[in-house]
């Protein structure tokens, strides 16, 4: 009997052993489902539109809109589950790097999404993830993890619907505002910068194509702004990197607490 099983009770299954045992005990049914559902959500557009014969490009680009959404919605709920910081990673990681699967599948099937392009958008995606997966960390108690993954997909979200929302605030503001606001607008949203990373070799910009001035007004006020597609991957892994210090900091500010006499 390991030292690990040895206050085990009779009849009670064993504990895993080893780290790597243990985390998949108590993390892999959940990475599974994950990276099953992930598979099935990203590539069902590229292959319904394909089927039904619609343009390779126009296929992969509903793919890559469904991979982010995925990601905003899956891996905080994901990671929320969790109770530890590694786990919450591996969870995310399960989304993420199956995303990384769907991503050359559309490689493959899309000439204009080069293997370059496609790990710039992994790229997007992983930070996405990443933050999202730092503010469930904020809060101990499942039901606050929960309810800080439901606000980070919020988020998420928002920012990614910038372009339907944005034209109210852009009215209201003079115009320097109006052109800071559209360019925060374009920068921060992760599926611009996607399709930004398969502009040159589509000749397709999401956020300046006619389709985007027809059912928005973001056009209307302020020029938008060439999209960088590191711009988002920057600012998502700034947000991640900022989140997770704090939680190490309010962890240890609750450790200390503990210690009589500190």
């Amino acid at each position: 009997m390991t030292a690990a099983n040895a206050d085990r009770p009779p009849g009670a299954p064993a504990r895993p052993v080893g780290t790597l045992r243990a985390l998949l005990a108590r993390h892999g049914r959940a990475m599974l489902l994950a990276a099953a559902a992930t598979l099935a959500v990203q590539l069902a557009p590229l292959l319904i539109g394909r089927l039904g014969g619609t343009q390779p490009l126009l296929a992969a680009l509903a793919a890559l809109a469904a991979a982010t959404v995925w990601v905003a919605l899956a891996t905080p709920v994901l990671a929320a589950g969790a109770d530890d910081a590694l786990g919450a990673l591996l969870r995310a990681a399960a989304v993420i790097d199956t995303g990384a699967v769907s991503l050359l599948v559309v490689w493959a099937v899309c000439p204009e999404v080069t293997l370059l392009a496609a790990l710039k958008i992994y790229c997007i995606l992983g930070a996405m993830g990443l933050a999202a997966t730092a503010a469930t960390r904020l809060a101990r108690t499942p039901a606050g993890r929960y309810t800080l993954a439901v606000v980070a997909a919020v988020v998420l979200l928002i920012s990614l619907a910038g372009p339907f929302w944005i034209g109210g605030p852009m009215l209201a503001a003079d115009q320097d505002t109006a052109n800071r606001l559209v360019a925060a607008a374009v920068h921060a949203n992760g599926f611009y910068c996607v399709t930004a990373a398969v502009a040159d070799e589509a000749r397709f910009v999401w956020h300046r194509a006619d389709v985007m001035y027809r059912i928005t007004r973001i056009g209307d006020y302020a020029a938008p702004p060439a999209a960088r597609w590191y711009a988002s991957a920057l600012l998502h892994a700034a947000v991640a990197a900022v989140l997770a210090a704090l939680a190490v900091l309010l962890r240890r500010h609750k450790r200390l607490d503990r210690i009589p006499g500190t």
